[in-house]
């Protein structure tokens, strides 16, 4: 069984989210303590607790539950990519091609996360290297993946990057 877990590493997502975070807790503090006599005081510091909240709570999602994981073995793949995905659950049997690829993120699907693109859906985190699935059905799912040598020992994934 293979298992491959990936959490987003980017830093200008990490720049962002915490330079946000920085900015509410600013705003709170400013209300509390700089604007407290002001008439509108109790609003701002409602306001601002609300958008620290917010914020931290991002800050956790991306810290701790956004995790784009896959599971296969020889009879399923499954993809796990919390809070979008629950579980999806591939059959074997129902895999008409599987390869690992070099794809344009942005170009083909828009970016990183839980997307949909030209070429079907997408669950990515980072990086350009995919596991490329087309179901019998015809539809196209792509599984970004970090580690392509580790797909090599299961005989339905052909490794084009090889």
């Amino acid at each position: 069984m293979l298992i491959e877990k990936q959490r987003f590493h980017q830093v200008w997502l990490w720049i962002l989210i915490i330079g946000l975070t920085c900015f509410t807790f600013y705003l709170l503090i400013d209300a509390m303590f700089f604007k407290s006599l002001q008439k509108n005081s109790i609003a701002d510091i409602a306001i601002s607790t609300f958008a620290c909240l917010m914020m931290l709570g991002l800050f956790y999602l991306f810290l701790n539950v956004i995790v784009l994981k896959t599971y296969i073995d020889n009879e399923k793949i499954v993809v796990k990519f919390p809070p979008l995905v629950a579980e999806e659950v591939i059959l074997i049997k129902d895999i008409a091609e599987a390869k690992i690829v070099k794809y344009k993120p942005l170009k083909e699907y828009g970016g990183w996360g839980f997307r949909s693109g030209k070429k079907g859906m997408a669950y990515n985190i980072s990086g350009n290297l995919g596991l490329s699935i087309t179901y019998k059905s015809g539809k196209h799912l792509l599984i970004g993946i970090q580690k392509p040598e580790k797909y090599s020992k299961f005989p339905f994934i052909a490794n084009t990057l090889l």
